[in-house]
């Protein structure tokens, strides 16, 4: 007993002195810690990229096994899986900034041509107004000192070379970020056998006794992601050509465009359609007030007839997350990490919400019966 009760003097002597180092060195601790993030950040890029394009690397898998059968295929299923996987994606990408740079061009155009009328009027309304007028007139380059004038410009000088080097040392960060990130999910994918066999081997060494708890909770997390990310990308391509089709019809201008904005904004739970409809009516009221109006009307029915049926069929049932818990989700997600945290947290939810709903069953289920 008083083996015990050392023991566990000795445990809670342990974690004060443990917290006590944690408040005094929380600032040391927390700078590190950024460190080790910064460092790894290009790898942990790379495991995203690598768990996304995993979805098409099984479907290319499953499709190669079917059209190409024995020992020697095998050896190149891998391969030619990576291969079709990345080339898909580029090609998708390759494809839409062909159709949406020209319309994106006329845009800009457009605006700018716009733009101009106001400078233009703005130009009229200063000659027109005497007191600015005698504003300019009263100011005389020969009251400048030459020393203010050479520190401005010399500021300004050095202002832009700053500005320069910032600029070129974060395009090169992210460039070199981008490639490492690349390669290292070609890593992960040819050798995520290997990966998954030492990380088993790992919890059977470590935490053999919470084992299949830990790959219960790692697989549900898992096969929710999974079914979030290709869900929403489905539901994203159907809105996007949907509303390219509509538009057409209608002889709407920028439909290409308009139609990637949509798919792009379905991307984000609740959120992203208010966005996608806003960048579409800001758009083309520049061309129209009046098609700008029915542009609106319409997006309204389309995403009426996707969040009622588009959406119900290709990513509700593979989430099982109620809508309130969904709004909840978007809402925290949001506040904590933008956009990207809206994205990420929905299927988190999803997740806890299953995880949880499936263990107070299993707890209510001996006192029913």
């Amino acid at each position: 007993m008083k083996k015990y009760v050392n023991r566990q003097h000795v445990s809670l002597a342990l974690a004060l002195f443990v917290l006590y180092l944690a408040i005094v060195f929380w600032p040391h601790f927390a700078k590190w810690c950024t460190t080790i993030f910064a460092a790894m950040t290009p790898l942990l890029i790379g495991a995203v990229i690598a768990y996304i394009v995993n979805l098409l690397l099984r479907k290319y898998e499953q499709l190669y096994r079917r059209l190409f059968k024995g020992p020697r295929a095998k050896k190149f299923q891998r391969l030619w899986g990576i291969f079709l996987s990345y080339l898909s994606i580029f090609l998708i990408l390759a494809i839409v900034i062909r159709l949406v740079i020209p319309e994106l061009i006329s845009c800009v155009q457009l605006l700018i041509n716009n733009h101009s009328k106001v400078i233009t009027r703005f130009i009229t309304a200063f000659e027109h107004n005497s007191n600015l007028q005698e504003v300019f007139k009263q100011f005389d380059v020969r009251h400048l000192s030459w020393s203010k004038a050479e520190k401005v410009l010399s500021y300004g000088f050095s202002g832009t070379v700053k500005a320069l080097m910032s600029t070129a040392s974060s395009v090169v960060s992210v460039a070199t970020t981008s490639i490492v990130a690349f390669f290292f999910s070609i890593y992960l994918l040819i050798y995520k056998e290997m990966l998954a066999r030492q990380c088993t081997r790992l919890i059977d060494a470590y935490l053999g006794k919470i084992k299949r708890p830990l790959m219960y909770v790692i697989r549900t997390f898992d096969n929710c992601y999974s079914n979030y990310i290709a869900g929403q990308c489905k539901d994203a391509a159907i809105l996007g050509i949907a509303c390219f089709i509509g538009m057409s019809i209608l002889r709407m201008p920028y439909a290409t465009m308009i139609g990637v904005v949509t798919a792009i904004g379905a991307l984000i739970p609740i959120i992203g359609a208010i966005l996608g409809a806003s960048i579409g009516v800001v758009l083309i009221f520049a061309v129209s007030p009046l098609k700008a109006g029915i542009f609106l009307i319409f997006i309204i029915v389309l995403q009426q007839l996707d969040n009622r049926i588009t959406y119900p069929l290709v990513v509700g049932k593979s989430i099982g997350l109620p809508s309130v818990w969904v709004f909840a989700a978007v809402i925290i997600g949001g506040s904590i990490s933008g956009i990207l945290g809206m994205m990420l947290t929905v299927p988190l939810f999803a997740a806890l919400y299953q995880i949880i709903a499936t263990d107070v069953g299993k707890r209510e289920r001996p006192g029913q019966e």
